[in-house]
């Protein structure tokens, strides 16, 4: 029997949200045979951290990284003059190019072993990170489309020599690969789709709902961070719009973060009485399966989980045109695709519930599908 591979896995933080997910379903997939695998947290918080399974070492990252994760603009609107000092230590770095050696200096601060595999689990800093590390084979996972939103917009220079240390390029879509590669000018990657945690959502969906009205109208839900990439504002307008159309139903969010205030004042606005915030839950999967419609209104997305997973409960989809989403509604009976405006949603939204007994045969059809997910598996372990 061969050794096991030594495997460190990097994430800036593990705030509720995809990138943390993803991360930690398929570290609990990896096997313990092949791997030891270690998970460094540059900024080591956040609700995930609960969720690493116990089979991985979590090691905290050094004080320079405390701020690696935030903006200065919300530094400043928190008024936390530490971390933006300490926001600032670190653009400095950046732009004089000295990240590098600082770099090589912290990572013998935190970490005692050389890795066969590192994967920067998070494309950005994470991935000039792993660049000037000694591991011997360097992954970068690209979980956004970057011909929407380029988050390293500020450090291009940098980020495109850090790609050059790169082996192979991880993107959780074909359009994210190829955005990723146009952006970059790379051409060491593939698209390989994020695995889902398929046994517990079938197992959690059979839970009680007794935040769900017992109403005859048809129920509409979504799952999402409160962020302005999500757009949940736009889903509240959709929703306003598919009422004064003749298409009462029930809106559930599931969720939590910096716009709460914003959308909780909206739906007072708006007269929305019939939208319901249930907060963050632990288990969201059986609010998704009681439900008729899932809707996702992102801006931009990579690799939406969000919407497998609300396929894989039995309840059909409405989804804004976003990477990888033409790869997941495959099928009519799957769910709709609109185009990324408001008009389009609020139309698509209004479609969708027109008729409540076509929703009804979807989510019958939906009991019989599938997610690959021994062969995403194979995959990665195949790269990795």
């Amino acid at each position: 029997m061969t050794d096991k591979k030594k495997l460190l896995f990097v994430n800036d933080e593990m705030e509720m949200g995809g990138v943390a997910r993803v991360l930690n379903t398929l570290i609990e997939h990896l096997p313990e045979d092949l791997y030891d695998i270690d998970l460094l947290v540059l900024h080591a918080h956040g609700a995930m951290l609960q969720d690493v399974p116990e089979k991985v070492r979590v090691i905290h990252g050094s004080p320079f990284f405390s701020a690696v994760d935030a903006s200065l603009a919300s530094l400043w609107a928190e008024k936390d003059w530490r971390g933006m000092a300490a926001k600032i230590r670190l653009l400095l770095y950046m732009k004089t190019g000295a990240i590098k050696k600082k770099i090589e200096k912290e990572r013998r601060a935190v970490l005692d072993t050389q890795y066969d595999v590192e994967v920067a689990a998070k494309e950005g800093f994470c991935t000039i990170f792993t660049a000037y590390g000694d591991s011997k084979r360097k992954i970068n996972w690209v979980l956004t489309d970057y011909s929407v939103r380029n988050y390293s917009s500020n450090h291009m220079r940098l980020v495109r020599q850090a790609l050059e240390n790169i082996d192979l390029n991880i993107a959780d879509s074909t359009q994210a690969l190829v955005a990723y590669k146009t952006v970059f000018r790379v051409q060491n990657g593939i698209a390989l789709h994020n695995l889902m945690n398929t046994e517990t959502i079938l197992q959690k969906m059979q839970a009680d709902t007794p935040e769900l009205h017992d109403s005859a109208l048809p129920k509409v839900i979504t799952v999402v961070r409160f962020h302005p990439q999500k757009s949940v504002d736009r889903l509240l307008l959709a929703s306003r719009y598919a009422w004064d159309h003749g298409c009462p139903h029930d809106l559930y969010l599931i969720g939590g973060g910096e716009e709460e205030e914003k959308l909780l004042k909206m739906k007072e606005e708006l007269g929305l009485d019939h939208v319901y915030f249930l907060g963050y839950k632990d288990n969201p999967y059986a609010c998704m399966h009681q439900c008729d419609l899932f809707v996702l209104s992102s801006l931009y997305e990579g690799f939406a989980t969000v919407i497998s997973e609300s396929l894989i409960t039995g309840t059909p989809v409405l989804t804004t045109r976003v990477s990888g989403c033409d790869e997941q509604i495959t099928d009519p009976d799957y769910g709709w695709i609109c185009e990324n405006t408001q008009q389009a949603l609020n139309e698509g939204l209004t479609e969708a519930l027109r008729d409540p007994a076509r929703l009804k045969e979807m989510k019958e059809v939906l009991k019989n599908y599938t997610y690959p997910n021994t062969e995403i598996l194979q995959e990665f372990i195949r790269v990795l």
